[in-house]
C-alpha cells in the first residue's frame, strides 16, 4: 500500500515500496459543450500526467449530472486514440485487470450512482501524459422562460450508514480524507467506491477545470448568467459562446449556466429520428394554462430541514433564510409544521399550527436557533416526517425537504417514500450549496410527486421562493393521459405514468416506436377548472435526425427501471437495466467502458503504485462540520464506528466486531430488553473534571453516534458529553480469556478532549448476547459453495430476526469477490415470498456475511421461511 506524505501545492503525494516519492495530479479537466434547442451534447477530456520514473494508475472519483446519457470512451495517448467499448461491468473489470496484469494501458470507466462515477487508468508509463475522453447527451432544465446547463465538478463527501461489512470491518474504520477510504456497510456495500479523499483545508491538488459551451437556439440568447462563476461571453448573429473567466477554475462547485430565448415557440418542442432500434421522439410541452387566484386551496406544508454537519455554515444559513421566506409566504388558511434530523429528529411542534402571527413568530425562533452537527441519518427523519399527524384530512400534505444529500444510502430513502407516502401528498426537494447532491434531490421528488430546486449558498432566495408558492399554489394539469394514434404497435413512453404539471414546469416525455410507423401523440390533463386539456402532435420519424433522442430513451428506461430496484436489485430489473444498456450503448452501474492498448507497454507492471485522486472540498462546505475539530479519533469512518486505536491485538476479530456494535448499535432498551440497532432520541452522559474549556460542535463524523448505554467512572465530578472523546483505549485486564459474545460488563478508558491530557474517564457498558429467534430460514438449496461455507452461511442466516406470520420461499443470486458478497440480487420469478421487510432482512444479512478471502464466485441461494 502506498502512503501520502506532506501535500504540498504541486500535488499529490504517495510513497512507494522502495521509498521514492512521487507526485501524482490530475493535471487538468477541459469540459465542451454545444447545446441545441433542448438538448445538450458535452465532451469531458481529463488530463493526466506521469512526471517521474515509476509506472501509476490513477483512481478518479467524479461527477457527471445524473441524467446524462453517458456514450462514449476514449483514451488518447501521444498521437493514438483508444476507442472504449461497453461490456457488462463484471467483464470490463475483468479485461481491464487482465491488462494492467500485462503491462498494457487500460481505462476503464464506471458507474456507481447515477451522478457518481469512477475513471480507472492503468499502466502510465513515466514522463507521459494520457487523455480520457467521454461524452454524453443531456437535456437542459427548462422553467418559465429560463433554460439551465449544469455540469458537476465534485463528488461531496458521504455519509455512510450501517453496520461495516468486508475485510477491515473491525478496527480499520476511516473518513473520506487524504489518508482513508470509506467501509463498505450492509445499507451501502459500496461506500468505499462513493468518497474520493479530501483535500486538507488550504491546500490546491494542481488539477483545474475549464468550460466552453457554445449555444445555438436557433432565436436570439437574452440574459446569459451564471450565479456560480465568472463568464467570459461573446455573441455571433443567434449563437453564444460562453467560457470560464481564468480566476474561476477550482473544481469545487457545480457550474450553472442560465440564459434566456427571445421567443414564445419554446412552449412546446417535438424532437424525433429514426434508426436500427427503431423511431424514437422527445417531448418537452409547456401547457398555456393560468390559474385565479380565488383557485387556491387551503393546504398543510411540513418543513423537514437537514441540520447535520455537512450543512454547517452557509449551507445551513441559506437553508435557514428559505425556511423564513417559506413560513412568512404560507396563505393564511394554511397549516404548517418543522421537523430537523442529524444524529436525531426534533420538531417544532408535534402536530400542525395554524398559520398565525404567533405561530409564525413561533417558528422563525425555532429556525434561528437551528445549528448543524452529527450525522446525516436521513431515514430518521423522512419516517419521522412521513408519519407526521394530519389534523384536517381535507388539506393536501406537502412535504417540503430542506438538504444538500450527502449520503451513501440514497435507495433506502427514495424506497422508503416510493413505500409509504400518502396518496395525494407531495414531497418537494430543495438543495442548498455549491455542489450538492442532485441525483437524490431529484429522484425524490420525482417519487414523491413534486419538484426539485437547487439554490446555491449564496444566492438571493426570493425568486426561488415566490416561483415555489406559484408553483405549489397553483397545480397546473392533473390526470395526464398520452394517447397513441396511427397504425402498428404503440410506443414505449417513459416516463410510464405522467406527474402532474405545476406552474412554468415542462412535461418531458420520451418514446420509443419500433416500427417508426408515423402516427399522432395526444395529451390530454385536467386543469383545475375542471375543463379537458388537449394537445396533439404529429410524429414523422425521419431517418438520422439527432441520435441523442435515442440515447436520452434508452436512459430514461433505465432509469425507470432502476426506480423500480429502490428497494432492492432483482434478476429481471438487472438484466432490463443492462440489456438496454448494450442496445444503446450506454454507461449504467451494470455496464462499463473499457479500452487497452494492443501493445505491453510496461516492462514490470507488478511495480506500479495505484494513486486514488484526491478532490477538492466543495465550496463553502465545512471542514469541522464534516471531520470536526478532533484532530484524530482513532480512525472515524462517515456514519459508523471508530475502531479504538490500542485495541489488544491478541482480541479476536468476533469479538472486536461484538465490542463494535455494543458501543454502537444501541443492544439495550430502558428496560434491559434487546431492540436491534436503532438509535435512541439522546446519548448517555458520562463524567469529566469540573471547568472543562468550551466544546465544539459536534462534527458529521463525530462519537455522537455512539449509542449503547454507557456508564461513567471518575474521580471528579462533572458531565462529559461523548462527542468531547478524543481517544479510546481498551483496558486489556477487563477483557475476559473466552470470547463470549455476551461481553456482560466491559471497561474502557477514554481520554476527553480537555486542557490535561492527563485526566481520562472509565466507562463501562452492558451487552448481553441477544436472545436468538426460532430458526425459521432454511436453506433448501445453494450452488457454488462447498459444505463448511453453507454452514457457516446457515448459521449466520439463523440470527436474522422476521416479522411474525410470513412464510414462502426467496431465491437469491450473490456476487462475492474476494470473500465479500458485492451483490445481492432477488430472483423475483422463482421466489414465493413478496413481504418488502422480509426481503430487506435477508439482503443486508446476506452482505455482512463473509466467506473465505480467496473467494470470488457467484453463488444461487434458495432460503425457505417458515411461519
Amino acid at each position: 500500500m502506498s502512503q501520502m506524505l506532506d501535500r504540498q501545492p504541486a500535488g499529490l503525494y504517495v510513497q512507494t515500496p522502495d521509498s521514492q516519492q512521487i507526485a501524482f495530479p490530475l493535471k487538468h479537466t477541459e469540459v465542451s459543450a454545444k447545446v441545441a434547442g433542448n438538448l445538450s451534447r458535452v465532451e469531458v477530456t481529463q488530463t493526466f500526467e506521469n512526471p517521474f520514473t515509476t509506472t501509476l494508475e490513477a483512481v478518479y472519483i467524479f461527477p457527471l449530472p445524473d441524467e446524462a446519457a453517458v456514450d462514449e470512451m476514449l483514451i488518447k495517448i501521444g498521437d493514438r486514440t483508444i476507442k472504449g467499448h461497453i461490456k457488462q461491468r463484471e467483464e470490463a473489470q475483468q479485461i481491464y485487470q487482465q491488462a494492467k496484469e500485462q503491462g498494457r494501458t487500460a481505462g476503464l470507466l464506471e458507474q456507481e450512482r447515477d451522478n457518481i462515477f469512477t475513471q480507472s487508468l492503468a499502466n502510465i508509463q513515466p514522463g507521459e501524459q494520457i487523455d480520457v475522453i467521454i461524452r454524453y447527451s443531456a437535456s437542459l432544465q427548462f422553467e418559465g422562460g429560463n433554460y439551465e446547463f449544469v455540469f458537476p465538478m465534485v463528488v461531496g463527501p458521504r455519509y455512510i450508514p450501517g453496520i461495516p461489512i468486508g475485510e477491515n470491518a473491525v478496527g480499520s474504520g476511516s473518513a473520506p480524507g487524504p489518508m482513508s477510504q470509506n467501509q463498505d456497510t450492509d445499507l451501502v456495500p459500496d461506500a468505499t467506491r462513493l468518497n474520493a479523499p479530501i483535500l486538507p483545508a488550504g491546500t490546491r491538488s494542481g488539477h483545474d477545470i475549464n468550460m466552453t459551451v457554445e449555444i445555438d437556439a436557433g432565436v436570439n440568447i437574452q440574459a446569459v448568467r451564471s450565479p456560480s462563476h465568472q463568464l467570459h461571453i461573446s455573441h455571433e448573429g443567434q449563437q453564444v459562446r460562453v467560457g470560464l473567466v481564468g480566476s474561476d477554475t477550482i473544481p469545487n462547485k457545480d457550474f450553472i449556466l442560465r440564459y434566456q430565448v427571445a421567443s414564445k415557440t419554446t412552449q412546446s418542442t417535438l424532437l424525433a429520428q429514426s434508426d436500427d432500434k427503431g423511431g424514437h421522439f422527445a417531448l418537452y410541452l409547456i401547457p398555456a394554462l393560468d390559474y385565479a387566484p380565488e383557485q387556491i386551496v387551503p393546504k398543510d406544508v411540513v418543513f423537514l430541514i437537514d441540520t447535520s454537519g455537512s450543512q454547517m455554515g452557509h449551507p445551513l444559513g441559506q437553508c435557514q433564510e428559505l425556511m423564513r421566506r417559506f413560513i412568512q409566504g404560507l396563505n393564511p388558511n394554511d397549516t404548517f409544521s418543522i421537523i430537523n434530523f442529524a444524529n436525531t429528529t426534533q420538531h417544532l411542534s408535534p402536530v400542525p399550527l395554524p398559520n398565525t402571527p404567533n405561530n409564525q413568530s413561533r417558528a422563525i425562533a425555532y429556525i434561528n436557533q437551528l445549528t448543524a452537527g452529527g450525522g446525516t441519518e436521513m431515514l430518521q427523519g423522512i419516517q419521522t416526517v412521513l408519519n407526521f399527524p394530519l389534523t384536517d384530512p381535507g388539506r393536501l400534505r406537502s412535504i417540503v425537504l430542506l438538504t444538500d444529500g450527502y449520503i451513501g444510502n440514497d435507495n433506502q430513502i427514495l424506497a422508503e417514500v416510493q413505500r409509504h407516502l400518502k396518496p395525494g401528498n407531495r414531497l418537494y426537494s430543495f438543495g442548498a450549496g455549491s455542489s450538492v447532491n442532485r441525483f437524490l434531490l431529484n429522484r425524490i421528488a420525482e417519487i414523491g410527486r413534486g419538484i426539485s430546486r437547487v439554490i446555491r449558498h449564496d444566492e438571493a432566495p426570493d425568486e426561488t421562493v415566490e416561483r415555489f408558492f406559484r408553483q405549489i399554489n397553483n397545480p397546473v394539469l392533473t390526470n395526464i393521459q398520452v394517447t397513441w394514434e396511427g397504425e402498428g404497435e404503440s410506443p414505449v413512453v417513459y416516463p410510464a405514468i405522467a406527474p402532474d404539471l405545476f406552474a412554468e414546469q415542462p412535461l418531458v416525455l420520451f418514446g420509443r416506436k419500433a416500427d417508426a410507423v408515423a402516427g399522432t401523440l395526444q395529451v390530454s390533463g385536467i386543469p383545475a377548472g375542471g375543463t379537458l386539456y388537449q394537445q396533439r402532435f404529429e410524429v414523422n420519424f425521419e431517418r438520422g435526425g439527432n441520435p441523442a433522442v435515442a440515447q436520452l430513451w434508452g436512459r430514461s428506461r433505465i432509469k425507470a427501471v432502476m426506480n423500480q430496484m429502490v428497494r432492492g436489485e432483482t434478476k429481471s430489473g438487472v438484466e432490463a437495466v443492462t440489456q438496454t444498456a448494450i442496445a444503446y450503448q450506454l454507461l449504467c452501474q451494470y455496464t462499463a467502458f473499457v479500452a487497452v492498448s494492443d501493445e505491453v507497454r510496461g516492462d514490470h507492471p507488478e511495480a506500479s503504485v495505484s494513486v486514488q485522486v484526491p478532490v477538492e472540498m466543495p465550496e463553502e462546505m465545512s471542514y469541522e462540520g464534516i471531520f470536526g475539530s478532533i484532530q484524530h479519533l482513532g480512525s472515524v469512518d462517515a456514519g459508523y464506528a471508530p475502531s479504538p486505536p490500542q485495541l489488544n491485538r491478541a482480541i479476536s476479530p468476533k469479538l472486536k466486531m461484538s465490542i463494535r456494535r455494543a458501543l454502537y448499535a444501541n443492544l439495550l432498551n430502558e428496560r434491559g430488553e434487546y431492540q436491534g440497532t436503532e438509535v435512541p432520541e439522546e446519548p448517555r452522559r458520562t463524567h469529566k473534571p469540573q471547568s472543562p474549556p468550551s466544546m465544539p460542535q459536534r462534527s458529521f463524523l463525530d462519537m455522537d453516534k455512539m449509542r449503547s448505554q454507557i456508564q461513567g467512572e471518575s474521580s471528579d465530578s462533572g458531565d462529559a458529553d461523548i462527542s468531547d472523546i478524543n481517544d479510546v483505549q481498551f483496558s486489556p485486564e477487563s477483557l475476559p480469556e473466552a470470547e463470549d459474545e455476551s461481553l456482560s460488563v466491559r471497561e474502557f478508558e477514554v481520554r476527553p478532549q480537555l486542557e490535561a491530557p492527563s485526566e481520562s474517564v472509565k466507562l463501562t457498558f452492558q451487552a448481553p448476547k441477544p436472545a436468538m429467534p426460532p430458526q425459521r430460514l432454511k436453506l433448501v438449496s445453494v450452488t457454488g459453495l462447498d459444505a463448511e461455507a453453507i454452514a457457516l452461511l446457515t448459521e449466520h442466516l439463523q440470527a436474522v430476526q422476521l416479522p411474525p406470520g410470513v412464510s414462502g420461499e426467496l431465491v437469491w443470486e450473490l456476487r462475492i469477490t474476494n470473500g465479500q458478497v458485492k451483490q445481492v440480487i432477488l430472483d423475483e420469478e422463482e421466489s414465493s415470498g413478496d413481504d418488502p421487510e422480509v426481503a430487506e432482512a435477508i439482503r443486508r444479512s446476506l452482505f455482512t456475511w463473509r466467506a473465505e478471502l480467496s473467494l470470488s464466485t457467484t453463488v444461487l441461494l434458495r432460503v425457505r421461511i417458515s411461519a
